[in-house]
């Protein structure tokens, strides 16, 4: 912990600076096989050249905010490698395809992305030890400003915002998730195929108008392009799953498919309500890319086409649950015995097509049609009898933790029908233009180059749902379902019943453009630094002119507009970026001057938020046509900066952040079931500071660090409640308070109160490790922790919800072994059986390592004195789980 601290402390110091910027590639021939010792040389820059490894991976660091080529060199023949524009983050340039010494192809993976959406260092998903195996774990750890309280969900929340707030767009297309989903064990599998992804980009506020309408977030995953044949596999105790992929002869074809499936019952059979647990999920996927024509990297035509299938089956048996909370004053244990079952499936569709056009490399265009349709039910008849007992808390006594006394006993009663039929269809076109480099000498000799990039696009959605609702409770404990007005009719707890159909048409397009001016002039430097060895203290001083120096203010002016039919609502949001990068450098110890490599940020702009069908909704199912969208203004100030610790590159990014929020849309989380109040009936607000580091702590591996402070608040509208006085001038509290004839009553305005998502603090940590003499055995480390969250009683009033559950705090850890990888496959004994795989990893997770009982949700019941218990419902305890990975 001492050393953990040490790192900590030396990565946020003042004294991290940045240094020359990364810029990698991979070169491999047309089986896809890295070429070892291709020369790699950039034009005019004197000892900028590098030379691939075995992988065919190369590495060049160059000076940042400049235009560059560079060339590679292999087998007396020089090749254009590529034109590549150097801004403050690290790039990847892709793989290169080498045929006949000549580069005949390249598919670029990865490059410079906006101010505001990080692109996240590349970590191998399989290597992530996580209940569901969900690319979304990856973000819930390392995604600034993101906190996740459920293992068994891939949902998170984003800076004050819940899941339904928060873009998800794969290649371009955007992505939905089943909504009758109330628990994280009934969710199954997220649309992500982590064996898919190429690359991932996250944005926690403040993103371009290019993307879309929501109001927290955007992550952007993108599928990558075979380009030899291969493929995956991986079993465990709860599933499995396999990919393969290929590429046609010709180059012109390429795919991508896998399956996947999953049964839970092993890890839900660690939650405290015992019972049969038959969950099974199981889903396809396919990506094909097919060119038209291919002229250049930057010239072609591409066909793409998108399918996803999933079919998740949850069936559920409880018999019996025993749970015990409370303090060590007052301690109860709640036993209950169920009969009856639930059973919800989710079938999810989603399909897209499109044209990606590349004329040349500053006009490129894409056409996409895509396709979502959902079936959804949700049955269930539970039935349940329940005893609340008082415990012994004293420890002298001989029944110490034993039940005294019996405080309530009662009844209750769960039906439900909802059928669901979901049906999103979209066609949209976008399209960017860069325009070309400009070169200004200015009057007091300083070189200004000028360089933009225009972005614009339009789309068209058909939005049809059609739900069936049935649903009602009754509890029995307390005598409040007793026959009320009619002494032959008993009136239940919330009896939902709809039979709603919403169809709707919404229109969006977007625009915007980017501006970059860099400026070059001779720099002045007179440097001191202070240095201390173990006996003494000197300085050193640096006093020189450095020529052409940059410094670099990029700005992004950009609007959205869009209009919906059902309510027949229009919106414009306009946003605003900065970015300014100075001219800034440090004195080494070796008296060698480099730039601390440093970037300031600046975001500004409106954020809407159109209704979805569930917003509509309201607590008993009925829907209301005059929702409008929820707004946000939302401000961010980030800084980033690039520095290298023990010689070896890391990351520190912190963003501030304020958002004022209007016709906000109030509701309430049970498990990961959101349920909208269905008015626009609040303003809010939410601010907070986030700050993240990563690097190679451990050569070699990936590892971050990340903490967020978050206060998040809302005022709603007509609020206003009486508390009521008895004639001893008490407060009349139901359950507890004997003389409950009121006399007197006070007005009370709650003002602004906590959103259900206010988790003032947030840390979490990927930690990734290998043994120093054995390389091949690696270790990973995931921590999370999150301070409470509020909730209240369930009467659908919000100023009662100020009660704090207990914070939430999980540790998974991951022993892997590697008997192959790319690394030592030339030292496999059976060279004959396995030349073929490229990994062959065991696996061994520990989940929730210090088996701490998280509370997820509560269940409310009454006794017979009208008293309410909040009975906390736990999450997963600690479960060991073994996994084999294979790669070809």
């Amino acid at each position: 912990m001492r050393k953990l601290l040490s790192i900590l402390f030396i990565c946020l110091n003042a004294t991290i600076f940045a240094q020359k910027i990364k810029v990698k590639g991979n070169i491999v021939d047309t089986e896809g096989n890295g070429i070892e010792r291709v020369k790699i040389k950039v034009d005019g820059i004197q000892g900028s050249q590098a030379l691939t490894n075995a992988l065919g991976d190369f590495t060049l660091e160059l000076p940042p905010n400049d235009t560059y080529i560079i060339r590679a060199r292999f087998a007396g023949t020089e090749n254009l490698l590529t034109e590549v524009t150097v801004d403050s983050v690290d790039i990847h340039l892709g793989k290169f395809i080498l045929d006949d010494n000549v580069l005949t192809k390249v598919t670029v993976v990865g490059g410079p992305t906006g101010d505001f959406i990080d692109k996240l260092p590349h970590v191998d998903l399989f290597r992530i030890t996580s209940v569901q195996g969900n690319a979304e774990d990856y973000i819930k750890m390392v995604g600034l400003g993101v906190s996740s309280n459920n293992e068994l969900t891939a949902n998170y929340n984003v800076r004050g915002g819940n899941y339904d707030e928060n873009l998800i767009y794969v290649n371009g297309i955007q992505i939905y998730r089943p909504f009758l989903v109330r628990s994280g064990q009934q969710e199954g599998l997220s649309f992500i195929n982590s064996a898919f992804v190429e690359n991932i980009s996250f944005s926690a506020g403040g993103f371009d108008a290019y993307y879309g309408d929501k109001l927290s977030s955007v992550l952007d995953i993108k599928y990558r392009e075979p380009l030899n044949f291969g493929g995956s596999a991986q079993a465990s105790l709860m599933g499995g799953q396999a990919h393969i992929e290929g590429v046609s002869k010709n180059k012109r074809f390429n795919y991508i498919t896998g399956a996947r499936y999953r049964a839970n019952s092993y890890i839900l059979s660690a939650l405290p309500t015992q019972g049969d647990y038959n969950p099974t999920f199981f889903d396809y996927q396919v990506l094909t890319n097919y060119y038209l024509n291919y002229n250049s990297p930057d010239s072609y035509t591409k066909l793409i086409l998108l399918g996803h299938y999933s079919n998740n089956n949850y069936r559920f048996v409880p018999t019996t649950r025993l749970t015990n909370w409370g303090t060590v004053n007052e301690a109860y244990q709640l036993r209950v015995f169920y009969e009856g079952q639930e059973e919800t499936k989710f079938q999810t569709f989603t399909a897209a097509t499109g044209v990606e056009w590349r004329k040349n490399k500053n006009l490129k265009t894409d056409f996409i049609a895509s396709v979502f349709h959902s079936i959804e039910s949700e049955h269930f008849d539970i039935l349940g009898q329940y005893w609340i007992n008082q415990l012994e808390t004293d420890p002298s006594k001989e029944e110490f933790g034993d039940s005294t006394s019996n405080v309530g006993v009662g009844g209750f009663l769960d039906h439900g029908r909802n059928d669901l039929n979901v049906w999103i269809g979209n066609v949209y076109m976008n399209s960017k233009y860069t325009t070309k480099r400009k070169s200004l000498k200015l009057i007091n000799g300083e070189i200004m180059t000028t360089f933009g990039e225009m972005r614009w696009g339009a789309k068209a959605q058909y939005e049809l749902f059609n739900d069936v609702l049935s649903e009602w409770h009754m509890i029995d404990s307390a005598g409040y379902s007793l026959p009320i007005g009619n002494p032959d009719e008993i009136e239940l707890q919330e009896v939902i019943k709809q039979d709603n159909r919403v169809e709707t048409y919404r229109f969006t397009a977007h625009y915007q453009f980017t501006q970059n001016w860099v400026r070059f002039k001779s720099k002045p430097l007179s440097l001191k630094k202070k240095i201390k060895n173990d006996s003494t203290k000197y300085f050193i001083y640096k006093t020189d002119t450095l020529a052409d120096s940059p410094a670099k203010f990029s700005m992004t002016l950009g609007t959205r507009g869009g209009f919906r039919t059902y309510n027949e609502e229009y919106w414009i949001t306009p946003r605003l970026s900065m970015t300014y990068t100075p001219r800034s450098y440090i004195l080494n110890e070796d008296s060698t001057v480099t730039r601390r490599n440093m970037k300031f940020r600046f975001a500004s702009g409106l954020y809407y938020q159109p209704p979805l069908y569930r917003t509509m909704r309201g607590i008993l199912g009925t829907i209301n046509p005059d929702v409008v969208s929820q707004k946000s203004f939302h401000n961010v100030l980030g800084m980033d900066v690039y520095f290298k610790m023990w010689n070896r590159p890391f990351k520190f990014v912190t963003e501030a952040y304020y958002k004022y929020m209007w016709d906000v849309v109030p509701y309430e989380i049970d498990n990961v079931r959101i349920r909208y109040y269905g008015e626009n009936s609040a303003v809010a607000y939410a601010y907070g500071l986030d700050a993240k580091i990563h690097g190679e702590f451990i050569k070699g591996v990936e590892s971050f660090f990340r903490v967020g402070f978050l206060k998040t608040a809302e005022d709603i509208k007509n609020d206003d409640y009486y508390i009521y006085l008895n004639s001893d001038g008490d407060t009349i509290i139901q359950g507890y308070t004997f003389n409950s004839i009121a006399t007197d009553s006070i007005l009370q305005s709650p003002g602004y109160i906590p959103r259900p998502t206010d988790q003032t603090f947030t840390f979490s940590l990927f930690f990734q490790d290998h043994m120093p003499r054995v390389p091949d055995f690696k270790v990973s480390v995931n921590l999370l922790f999150g301070t409470p969250l509020p909730y209240g009683p369930p009467t659908y009033e919000r100023y009662k919800d100020v009660l704090r559950t207990d914070s939430y705090f999980r540790v998974d850890l991951g022993f892997m072994y590697d008997f192959i990888n790319p690394q030592n496959k030339d030292k496999v004994k059976d060279k004959k059986f396995f030349n073929k795989l490229d990994q062959l990893t065991v696996s061994l997770d520990a989940f929730n390592l210090l088996g701490i009982n998280n509370v997820i949700s509560y269940q409310w019941l009454q006794d017979v004195s009208a008293r309410y218990y909040a009975i906390p419902n736990h999450l997963t305890g600690r479960r060991l789980n073994l996994r084999l990975i294979v790669k070809w």
